[in-house]
């Protein structure tokens, strides 16, 4: 008979000093025209990580790239490899000195076909099949009296599940093996102008700002992630009564944390805000993000 477990029970550990960047939507900037905020953001986005090579102090152990970091990056079609060349190094520079997790989102999926390559061996890529991903986290928490040390569960994702049977087709569909086998032989056959050609259109989509009510809204996603729990605890002969203490997710541009019976985190898009959030915030009585933003003063 199968011994039931935790399902945290060999989960990975969140670090203290760990950053979540979401919803980036990086455009190369050789991609002429690009839209105003997405040179912008794209700018942002390399030039943090620049900044962060050239202050080793300063790189966070811990790295999670929360989903769409790119516009649209095709991770088995080389002529979108190549397009995100400058992006892709820059990250595998920094998973050589910090943990980077990297979470397939819906503008950047296939991501386990760059595993393969020996350059991107230390990233940890999460392909959507395996989020939520469940992770531990030590919350340390200190006052004049004592100090405690607990140990939460975590559930992370991009963010785009759970939403609605359609777009779980459309999305099930891209990820296909032939799906893939047929976009890598487009690629071949139009020597890449045809991911050129889609990409700049897919360049000028307007991207949002989330506008949710967030107390409505992170209602809604926790009793969506604790049905997947109960199901997963079901598949897994798991303990019963595993509980979720926090969720962090991005996909939906909100920047907004709510407490519950659960602490759900909707991350800010980078896109938008330039902002990165550090899990410490997490830890805050008043649940509120702490945003690191890389804007420079108006």
């Amino acid at each position: 008979m199968k011994k039931t477990q935790s399902l945290w029970q060999n989960a990975p550990q969140i670090h203290k000093d760990a950053i979540f960047i979401a919803d980036s939507h990086f455009m190369p900037l050789h991609l002429q025209p690009l839209p105003e905020q997405g040179e912008i953001a794209s700018k942002a986005l390399l030039d943090y990580f620049k900044t962060l090579l050239k202050n080793p102090a300063q790189i966070p152990s811990q790295i999670f790239l929360m989903g769409d970091i790119t516009h649209l990056l095709l991770g088995g079609v080389k002529s979108s490899v190549d397009t995100h060349k400058e992006l892709l190094d820059s990250i595998c520079t920094l998973s050589q000195v910090s943990q980077v997790w990297w979470f397939e989102g819906n503008h950047d999926f296939g991501l386990n076909a760059l595993q393969k390559r020996v350059e991107f061996s230390k990233i940890h890529f999460i392909p959507r099949s395996k989020q939520p991903l469940a992770f531990s986290y030590i919350n340390e928490s200190a006052s004049h009296l004592e100090s405690t040390k607990e140990s939460q569960n975590v559930l992370l994702a991009h963010g785009d599940l759970f939403l609605n049977t359609k777009y779980e087709l459309y999305i099930r569909c891209m990820q296909t093996k032939i799906m893939r086998w047929i976009l890598t032989l487009l690629d071949s056959v139009t020597f890449g102008n045809l991911y050129t050609f889609i990409v700049k259109k897919v360049n000028h989509n307007t991207i949002r700002q989330g506008r949710a009510d967030i107390e409505s809204f992170a209602k809604k996603r926790i009793c969506a992630y604790n049905a997947y729990l109960q199901n997963a605890i079901k598949k897994a002969q798991a303990l019963a009564d595993e509980q979720i203490d926090m969720i962090i997710e991005g996909h939906f541009h909100i920047g907004k944390a709510y407490k519950g019976e659960s602490l759900y985190i909707s991350l800010p898009s980078f896109y938008l805000t330039r902002s990165i959030f550090s899990i410490e915030s997490a830890t805050s009585n008043e649940a509120k993000s702490t945003i690191q933003s890389t804007k420079e003063s108006d």
